[in-house]
């Protein structure tokens, strides 16, 4: 007799929206049915109990609007696709100031705090700020585990939150997309392309990190200096493509085909803040060569299933390395066949599935931060009060508080943060759940019984 599976609520965009994501969360729901009785869930969440396992699939897009709101009423594990998302608060219009926090200090505090002052005399947040800081404090305190699909992603949350927030922060391969094995020979014949010629490929949704300037510069360059080649993007266009390269937005057959028919894939994400490659990960599934910056999470493949690039070389360097694999085939197909070996070995969806099954079990009964709806209003005091005038303010308050102790820089370094200024100030009793530097001071999470 079959056991009877638990239910697992499914939170995520799915197909046919035009996200990434929402294939994975497809494809990851197919691997996970072995396991659970999955219930897809594409809305806003209601007033009905969730199950006790939920996934949330959160990506950094207004697209992931209504993941975010269901996460705050459904606690369960989250998989961080990027684990910026301050763009995501950005686009829904979001208060995304608790983003620019860091562990009381720490370097990323004090550089928070400084600018945290140039953002209220003016200065709009610019991209620099999407790469130093996040906001995924939030998605860290609803959450019971958190996936992330590289080391480098988790070690950033823990730089920027602590350990101790982190400590539910696990670590999951991608998974590999459903894909018709196809070789380059056939995949051209379907397109109608000639079966000769070596074609250099990027795909997906277009987006600064990209390096779309060092694509054209380089597709550039290398027709100035003779080499005969085909460039195509895989999606929509964008103004810093080269010209008439991008196919427009092709469904996940038509998709794949585009990919297989390539000797090189362009993968490059710079900078990057820990986020995943869905395109990465069907070039691989495809025995397609496919190019990476040698940085942050995509530095931890194995040398020999990818072809990484330096950081410091930019255009040239992906020229020089296009210009290397045009002049031997051969590289690029053993490149291709040991990217399609690791994924097979890491990343099918089978190991996966049992990888986030361990994670979801692990994550039932973990304790979370009550939902901030529940929270009492914020308490804000100088950070020059006294522990007397405190106990005072505390009096009539109970359950969790966030008390942002506000000041200047200056008032700041003289209160003296960290231990010495919580033992001088809170009352007997009182627990502190976080401490963090904001923009407005030094902001503490205490339990007041």
């Amino acid at each position: 007799m079959t056991a009877m599976r638990p239910a697992l609520r499914l939170v995520s965009p799915l197909p046919p929206a035009r996200n990434g994501i929402a294939d994975y969360a497809a494809r990851l729901a197919e691997a996970l049915a072995a396991h659970y009785a999955v219930q897809p869930w594409e809305a806003e969440p209601d007033a009905a109990p969730p199950p006790a396992r939920v996934l949330h699939q959160l990506g950094n897009s207004a697209a992931h609007g209504f993941v975010l709101r269901a996460l705050r009423r459904w606690p369960g594990v989250v998989t961080l696709h990027d684990p910026g998302l301050l763009w995501l608060h950005q686009q829904l219009g979001e208060d995304w100031s608790a983003g620019l926090a860091a562990p009381a200090g720490s370097a990323q505090a004090r550089l928070a705090a400084r600018r945290g002052r140039q953002l209220r005399a003016g200065e709009p947040l610019g991209r620099g700020d999407h790469l130093l800081f996040d906001a995924a404090g939030q998605v860290l305190a609803r959450s019971r585990a958190v996936v992330v699909h590289s080391r480098f992603a988790a070690a950033r949350l823990r730089a920027l939150h602590g350990a101790a927030t982190t400590a539910g922060v696990a670590v999951v391969p991608h998974l590999l997309p459903a894909v018709q094995p196809t070789t380059r020979a056939e995949a051209r014949r379907a397109l109608g392309w000639p079966a000769d010629g070596f074609v250099l490929g990027s795909a997906g949704m277009p987006h600064p990190a990209k390096r779309f300037d060092w694509v054209r510069d380089a597709v550039a360059e290398l027709r100035r200096q003779g080499l005969h080649f085909r460039y195509l993007h895989a999606g929509a266009d964008d103004p810093a493509l080269p010209p008439g390269a991008a196919t427009g937005w092709l469904g996940e057959a038509a998709l794949n085909l585009h990919i297989a028919a390539c000797d090189a894939l362009l993968c490059l994400h710079f900078p990057s803040h820990g986020e995943a490659s869905g395109v990465l990960a069907r070039g691989l599934a495809l025995g397609v060569c496919c190019l990476v910056m040698d940085t942050a999470g995509y530095a931890e493949l194995p040398r020999d299933a990818v072809l990484h690039l330096p950081v410091a070389q930019g255009a040239a360097g992906l020229a020089a390395a296009v210009r290397g694999l045009q002049g031997n085939p051969p590289l690029a197909w053993r490149i291709g066949a040991a990217g399609q070996r690791h994924g097979l070995a890491e990343m099918r969806p089978e190991a996966v599935a049992h990888r986030y099954r361990t994670v979801i079990e692990a994550s039932l009964g973990r304790d979370i931060q009550p939902p901030e709806a529940d929270a009492p209003a914020e308490l804000t005091l100088p950070v020059t009060i006294g522990a007397a005038a405190l106990e005072a303010a505390l009096a009539t308050r109970r359950g969790l508080v966030r008390l942002t102790l506000a000041g200047s820089a200056e008032a700041l370094a003289t209160a003296g943060l960290g231990q010495p200024l919580l033992d001088r100030l809170l009352p007997p009793g009182v627990g502190l759940r976080r401490l963090c530097v904001s923009l407005e001071g030094l902001r503490l999470d205490i339990m007041v019984p």
